[in-house]
Protein backbone atom coordinates (compact mmCIF):
# COMPACT_ATOMS: atom_id res chain seq x y z
CA UNK A 1 0.00 0.00 0.00
CA UNK A 2 1.15 3.68 -0.76
CA UNK A 3 1.70 5.76 2.14
CA UNK A 4 3.61 9.06 2.47
CA UNK A 5 4.54 10.87 5.87
CA UNK A 6 3.78 14.82 6.33
CA UNK A 7 6.78 16.83 6.89
CA UNK A 8 5.17 18.14 10.35
CA UNK A 9 5.24 13.54 10.79
CA UNK A 10 8.80 13.11 9.79
CA UNK A 11 9.95 16.19 12.54
CA UNK A 12 7.71 14.83 15.33
CA UNK A 13 9.05 11.05 14.84
CA UNK A 14 12.51 12.50 14.87
CA UNK A 15 12.04 14.29 17.78
CA UNK A 16 10.56 11.18 19.88
CA UNK A 17 13.53 8.89 18.34
CA UNK A 18 15.92 11.32 19.98
CA UNK A 19 13.90 10.65 23.22
CA UNK A 20 14.11 6.92 22.37
CA UNK A 21 16.04 5.28 20.06
CA UNK A 22 14.21 1.88 19.89
CA UNK A 23 11.25 3.98 18.50
CA UNK A 24 13.09 4.65 15.25
CA UNK A 25 13.23 0.52 14.53
CA UNK A 26 9.70 0.31 15.62
CA UNK A 27 8.18 3.18 13.28
CA UNK A 28 11.01 1.32 10.48
CA UNK A 29 9.13 -2.16 11.26
CA UNK A 30 5.65 -0.97 10.93
CA UNK A 31 6.06 1.10 8.01
CA UNK A 32 7.65 -1.57 6.22
CA UNK A 33 5.04 -4.08 7.22
CA UNK A 34 2.16 -1.22 6.15
CA UNK A 35 3.83 -1.31 2.39
CA UNK A 36 4.17 -4.89 2.62
CA UNK A 37 0.42 -6.00 3.59
CA UNK A 38 -1.66 -2.29 5.13
CA UNK A 39 -4.37 -5.07 6.53
CA UNK A 40 -2.06 -6.84 8.24
CA UNK A 41 -3.35 -7.48 12.10
CA UNK A 42 -0.48 -6.37 14.03
CA UNK A 43 -0.87 -2.92 12.45
CA UNK A 44 -4.27 -3.00 13.80
CA UNK A 45 -5.45 -0.56 11.10
CA UNK A 46 -8.57 0.88 12.06
CA UNK A 47 -11.22 4.46 10.98
CA UNK A 48 -11.24 6.77 14.25
CA UNK A 49 -14.70 8.10 15.33
CA UNK A 50 -16.36 11.13 16.12
CA UNK A 51 -14.69 14.47 15.32
CA UNK A 52 -11.89 12.46 13.54
CA UNK A 53 -14.16 10.23 11.51
CA UNK A 54 -12.47 10.84 8.33
CA UNK A 55 -8.87 9.20 9.61
CA UNK A 56 -7.43 6.43 10.00
CA UNK A 57 -4.93 4.93 12.90
CA UNK A 58 -2.22 2.28 12.81
CA UNK A 59 -0.50 1.23 15.69
CA UNK A 60 3.19 1.23 16.58
CA UNK A 61 4.44 0.20 19.77
CA UNK A 62 2.91 0.66 23.39
CA UNK A 63 -0.09 3.13 23.19
CA UNK A 64 2.12 5.09 20.30
CA UNK A 65 -0.26 5.44 17.10
CA UNK A 66 -0.06 7.49 13.25
CA UNK A 67 -2.69 9.13 12.36
CA UNK A 68 -3.41 9.40 8.90
CA UNK A 69 -5.84 9.81 6.12
CA UNK A 70 -6.73 8.48 3.38
CA UNK A 71 -6.34 9.53 -0.19
CA UNK A 72 -7.66 7.18 -3.14
CA UNK A 73 -5.44 4.35 -2.71
CA UNK A 74 -2.79 6.15 -0.80
CA UNK A 75 -2.62 7.00 3.07
CA UNK A 76 -1.24 10.16 4.39
CA UNK A 77 -0.01 9.96 8.01
CA UNK A 78 0.57 12.79 9.60
CA UNK A 79 0.41 12.70 13.26
CA UNK A 80 1.89 10.86 16.09
CA UNK A 81 0.13 10.43 19.41
CA UNK A 82 -0.68 8.42 22.45
CA UNK A 83 -3.81 6.31 22.20
CA UNK A 84 -5.81 8.47 24.80
CA UNK A 85 -4.95 11.40 23.05
CA UNK A 86 -7.66 10.71 20.37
Amino acid sequence: MNFSLTDAFQKQAKKLCKKDLKLRVELAKQFVLFQQNHLHPSLKLHKLKGKRSEQYAIWIVGDLRALGIKDGDEYIFFELVKHDQY
